[in-house]
């Protein structure tokens, strides 16, 4: 099977072809992602993994599987040896976002260059620590700063793709408009 890769890096046909069978068969549009976090007695590092994932109830096989390890740096205890959860949550935002714009580049045939997004978060930690019960234990804000160029794209393209990416961002409307988390002790 031949693939075609658009300028973009981005598997045009397949990306194409899943688009279509979610419009044909809306079941397919139902993902479920699984990760497993653990501990393993290292002070605050903690490994998460994942590999396969369901779409429309049938499993889907990676090729690869991943792995992210969390930390606090040294100078809050930790080993320092992966990012905070604040900073993943950001990465990911920033990541989600990226992907977006890079996904509705490619339908929309737009020659991506770079994109670039600094994000910058406050959290106050008085909040994760119980020293404060007026503080969120979460962070209060994010900043994100978007930069999207093209040697062939419209200003206005590039504008359009930067409020596609926010609107249509599973990760910033996860953010902003919260989520339902079901937790259970097993």
């Amino acid at each position: 099977m031949t693939s075609q890769i658009s300028t973009n890096g981005v598997n045009a046909e397949v990306l194409g072809s899943f688009m279509g069978n979610m419009k044909s068969n809306p079941d397919m549009a139902t993902v479920t992602f699984s990760v497993k976090t653990a501990w393993e007695r290292t002070g605050f590092k903690v490994i998460s993994t994942g590999k396969d994932f369901l779409v429309g109830g049938q499993q889907m096989q990676r090729d690869n599987g991943f792995t992210l390890q969390s930390d606090f740096p040294k100078q809050m205890g930790g080993m320092g040896e992966g990012p905070t959860v604040c900073e993943t949550c950001m990465a990911s935002i920033a990541t989600c976002l990226t992907q977006t714009m890079v996904a509705y580049a490619t339908m929309m045939g737009v020659q991506l260059d770079r994109v670039e997004v600094n994000t910058e978060g406050d959290a106050d930690l008085r909040g994760f620590t119980g020293i404060s019960e007026n503080v969120r234990p979460g962070a209060q804000e994010f900043r994100i700063k978007v930069h999207l160029e093209s040697n062939t794209a419209a200003k206005d393209q590039l504008e359009k793709l930067y409020e596609m990416g926010r609107k249509f961002s599973p990760a910033m409307d996860t953010i902003t408009h919260g989520t339902v988390i079901k937790t259970s002790l097993v």
